[in-house]
């Protein structure tokens, strides 16, 4: 039974501080530096990591939100190379609604247009569903052994599960600039799916599922950040300029530092989040409102502490041996997810916004 945690007094416990521990040490091992740069030149693919994820524990469906925090933390501090988001943060939140079991094997959800135009529908023929169209920017769709996709019908959104491969399933990788977190472009030609959720509340399960996507990738910014401050922090005790380690000097020090409250705050806003989620009696505009910040807090922390991190290492950290800008690239795909920036600003502004008075104007 998990502890309750009181509002006033938010601090890990000593079972979700093991956790992450425990996820840092797999996730070091199997990913140092030199094989995360060596996955970015291949394909980015590490498929021999998955089996070991769910022997610890990674896609226990017991795992509360927190420590799903928890572990994005880790594996964006790592870099890891799996689908592990992809199925655990995207396809499983689906599955759980749809009152599915979860599989053992890697999932991805394609719900988006491809940019060209062209969306995806499917019809009902003879009994079974059949899916045409395209759906664009899939993540970890190559690694994935099946799909759940957003489909139209003639009675609104539904949901799908498509396995992969299938008869007229396409799936072409798309470039990204995190070649770490590979997307794919689908084409559906005639292909089968089986109906997992209906129009009357697809849409609805759908954007809970990339809210609880969304806020884990909040936390794998906070590890991106927190990897982008060590190896700047790490670079301004090294480096010595003048007799003294240029982290001595304020213009650096005063930049880490400021990176460092970013991260800060990011962090806690990032678990404060996942606390909300994974509570039973938080009220739907208050997970919306955390959410929200959270992304906004991550994507800032993570974009600050890489570019700061440049900073700091000059001409160094701009080379591509220096492994600093997988990390940023991970930092701007983050940023580039889903919701823009914007979109989340605005929900927090109508919150802050609501229910003020309009100011007085002056009279004629």
């Amino acid at each position: 039974m998990r502890p309750e945690r009181n509002i006033m007094d938010f601090a890990l416990t000593d079972e979700e501080r093991d956790l992450s521990a425990a996820a840092a040490r797999l996730l070091a091992d199997r990913y140092p530096v030199e094989r995360v740069a060596a996955l970015a030149d291949a394909d980015g693919v590490d498929p021999d990591t998955w089996p070991h994820l769910r022997r610890q524990g990674w896609c226990d469906p017991d795992l509360g939100m927190v420590e799903k925090g928890l572990l994005a933390q880790e594996g964006g501090y790592a870099l890891a190379a799996t689908p592990w988001w992809s199925t655990v943060g995207l396809a499983h939140p689906i599955h759980r609604a749809a009152g599915r079991e979860l599989t053992p094997d890697p999932l991805t959800v394609a719900w988006q247009d491809d940019p060209a135009g062209g969306g995806c529908h499917a019809v009902r023929q003879g009994g079974r569903w059949r899916l045409t169209g395209l759906r664009a920017l899939v993540t970890d769709a190559t690694s994935a052994t099946a799909l759940v996709v957003a489909a139209g019908t003639d009675a609104g959104l539904a949901l799908f599960a498509v396995a992969s491969p299938a008869d007229g399933l396409t799936v072409e990788p798309q470039p990204t600039l995190d070649r770490l977190r590979g997307a794919a472009r689908l084409r559906f030609a005639d292909t089968p799916g089986e109906l997992l959720v209906a129009p009357d509340s697809a849409g609805r399960i759908l954007a809970q599922a990339r809210r609880h996507a969304g806020t884990l990738l909040a936390c794998e910014a906070v590890g991106v950040a927190r990897r982008a401050l060590e190896l700047a922090r790490r670079h301004a005790g090294d480096r010595v300029q003048f007799g003294r380690p240029i982290g001595a000097y304020q213009a650096v020090a005063h930049r880490l530092a400021d990176s460092y409250v970013t991260l800060e705050l990011a962090t806690s806003l990032a678990l404060r989040a996942c606390w909300l989620a994974g509570a039973d009696d938080t009220e739907p505009a208050e997970v919306a409102h955390a959410h929200a910040e959270a992304v906004v807090a991550g994507r800032q922390a993570a974009v600050r502490a890489c570019e700061d991190a440049l900073q700091v290492t000059g001409g160094l950290g701009a080379t591509w041996e220096y492994p600093l800008h997988w990390w940023y690239r991970r930092a701007l795909w983050l940023d580039s997810f889903d919701t823009p920036t914007g979109g989340h600003l605005a929900t927090l502004a109508d919150h802050l916004l609501a229910g003020r008075p309009e100011p007085a104007r002056p009279t004629a």
